[in-house]
Formats: C-alpha cells, structure tokens, sequence
C-alpha cells in the first residue's frame, strides 16, 4: 500500500484532502506544521487551536498524527522578509514565499527526513499534469510537470504555488484541484470529520491567522509617523501613526474630511503616504510593469527564449481576473509586461503572475511600474478612454 503524507492544518480542506486519500487504500499520515511560536504571540492566534483539530482530524479518520516544528524556517525565511519588505514601503505575499520555502521546501525536507522519500499532498486547489500518476508510479526526476489552475475557479490557489520548485511539484498531490469548494463542504459534512465545518475559514497572513495588520505590524517595525499629502494639490490633508500600515489602493479615511482618499504611494524615507481623492482616480491606474527574473514551472516558453515576445495572461492579486498581456524578455532575465488594459494599485513588491488559459506558467515580482494614467494624460493630453481599455476597479 502507498504511503502518503497529508499536511493537515486542522481545516475542512486539508480533513477532506486526507479523507479522499484514505477512501482511495492509501496509507495515510497526517503531519501538522508548527510555524509560528506561541512565544512571539502579541495577540489573538488561532495555531494551538489549529493543532487541536488537526489531532482531531487524524484520530477521526484513524490515521497516524505528527507534527514538524518549522518556526526559525518560517521566522527566518517568511516572516522577517515580509516585514523588511513592508519597512522599504513594497507590499510582499508572505503565503507566496510561505509556499515556496516553508510548506514545499522545508515541510518536504522534514518529510523526507521521517518517512523516506514519500509523496506529499495538501488541501490546495490546484491541479498538476501528472495527478494520479504520482501515487501510483515512481516519477522520474526529468519528468515534466505542470501546473494548473483548480476547476473551482474562486478557489484557485495557483496564484499562491507559482514559486513552488519543479522537483517539489513532482511528489506533490491536490485531491481538491478536481472538486468545487462547494462539494467538499458536503463530503465534510457527511463524514466522521464534519466538526471542521464549525471552524472558520482560514484568512490573513499564512500561519498566523486573522489579525486587524495594522496593529499586529507595530510590534515588529519601529513606528514612524507622518503625514497625508494629497497627490493634486501637494498639501498636507493629515496624519498618520505608520507609513507600513497602508497598501496602495487602500482607502483612507482623514479625519476631518467628508471625501475618501486612496494610498498612491508610501515614502519610507520620510514616513509620508501621498494619497489621491476618489477610489479610481487615473494615478491609480497602471498598463505596464518590470519585473525581476521568472520562475518558470515547466521551463522558460519556447517563444522567450528565441527572443520573441509571449501573449498570455496576468494577474498580480489571486482574486483578480485574468487579464491579456503581452510579455518581453529584458537583459538579466527581467521581464517587460505590457497589459491589454489599465489595471489599478499595482505596485512594487507585489508578484506578476502569468497564465495560458489553463495553465500557470509562473511569476516574478515586480520590480518597477510603468507610467499612470493620470501621468500619460499630463505628458500627452487627454487620453480617450476607450484607447486605454476599459478601466477595471
């Protein structure tokens, strides 16, 4: 019988992924990853709870339960990155490189370490080219595997696996890439694991679990206020406790002001976060990036490497739809995407995802934006909207 190891968190997902594994003849292990430490706790945390249930999933189910400590790999190579990268003024995705080193990377490792070189799956909606086939068969280390999106399309989670290296993809499994979120909820709720269904679902920051960020921030990056400069007029409109506290396209409420106003940019030199009025004003809105070098799941396209540019498809947040773009390879493997249309609150620090209609082919992070609407106006006149596509909040 095939060993495989399921990461259980203590959510419905990863409960229902270990029972499809089970109800399929597998030998089944569940392994809880302990990634945050009790110790550093400065308020609400739901990881000792986590555990709880995951011990509960496993003993429902009667399979094998253990649990991995990774907290100085996810302190060192997640956490402490993210807060680095907030301190400069960029906005990280902490559950992209939280993917990438931490549950495919060192999880494996530590998987490797106990049980052999076993197939290892997860609660993730994601689908891959060879599927059943790594249960079933040794996989070459050369063998091709690709990464596709999920067939629920509002619970992809490709966006967040793009990072995740080739060979830790080859003994990766997703029993739910093939299911809606819907019908895992039913096969939960008709099982002996239907308590998960009382817990909530999984949100905020990977591993740490739901917090208000602005206050759970503080305690890691020294506070620095300053103030709000309206982009149009260049006065100061108010104050603020922390720069690191606002993501662009955040609406900010100023006291003393009856109009909404939206980050543009943050300053970490001098603490001051230019702000514009309205959710959609053109400054918000971008059509162009630079982004460091790629990963490429299945290796480079074939049209970048002849120095050709590549039509497919992008996104820089996972609930965003997909939209067309055209990509062009830069010196020092840095990439040049032009989109179809303006898309609004892109900015530095965040990842470039992109995608066939079908497949995630990979992503980098962005390193550089291209000019505003409002920018391009200014330098050229008034631009007709429909030139630019639609405009998309």
């Amino acid at each position: 019988m095939s060993k495989v190891i399921c990461a259980i968190s203590g959510g419905v997902d990863s409960a229902v992924a270990a029972l499809l594994l089970k109800r399929r003849g597998l030998n089944v292990v569940g392994v809880f990853m302990r990634n945050w430490d009790l110790e550093d706790e400065v308020g609400q945390c739901s990881v000792q709870e986590d555990a709880t249930y995951a011990t509960r999933v496993c003993r429902a189910l009667d399979i094998p339960f253990y649990e991995v400590n990774l907290v100085k790999e996810y302190w060192t190579n997640v956490f402490m990155p993210m807060v680095d990268q907030y301190e400069m003024g960029n906005t990280p995705n902490p559950d992209i490189l939280c993917n990438q080193l931490v549950k495919f990377s060192a999880f494996h490792n530590k998987c490797s370490s106990m049980f052999g070189n076993v197939v290892i799956a997860t609660g993730h909606y994601a689908r891959t080219t060879l599927n059943d086939r790594v249960l079933t068969a040794k996989v070459p280390h050369t063998a091709e595997q690709r990464l596709l999106k999920a067939v629920d399309p509002f619970k992809d989670q490709t966006f967040f696996l793009h990072k995740v290296d080739r060979t830790a993809l080859l003994r990766s499994y997703f029993p739910l890439g093939g299911i809606f979120k819907s019908k895992v909820k039913e096969i939960a709720a008709a099982s002996e694991i239907s308590f998960v269904l009382k817990r909530k679902e999984s949100a905020g920051i990977c591993f740490i679990g739901r917090r208000e960020f602005s206050n759970f921030i503080k305690n890691y990056i020294s506070p620095k206020p300053g103030q709000f400069i309206c982009y149009e007029t260049g006065n100061v409109i108010g104050n603020h406790d922390g720069y690191f506290s606002y993501t662009v396209g955040q609406r900010s409420l100023i006291g003393g002001l009856r109009i909404s106003y939206a980050v543009l940019h943050r300053n970490s030199k001098d603490g001051n976060v230019l702000v514009v009025p309205g959710l959609n004003h053109p400054a918000l809105y971008r059509k162009s990036l630079v982004s460091g070098p790629a990963h490429w799941i299945a290796g480079e396209p074939a049209l970048l490497r002849e120095g050709k540019p590549l039509n497919c498809y992008f996104r820089f947040c996972h609930r965003n739809s997909l939209v067309p773009c055209t990509v062009h390879q830069l010196e020092n493997e840095r990439l040049l995407i032009i989109l179809q249309h303006p898309l609004r609150a892109m900015t530095v620090g965040q990842d470039a995802v992109l995608y066939t209609e079908d497949e995630c082919l990979g992503g980098a992070q962005i390193d550089d934006v291209g000019p505003s609407i409002q920018e391009l106006k200014m330098k050229f006149g008034r631009i007709q909207k429909n030139e630019l596509g639609t405009l998309v909040s």
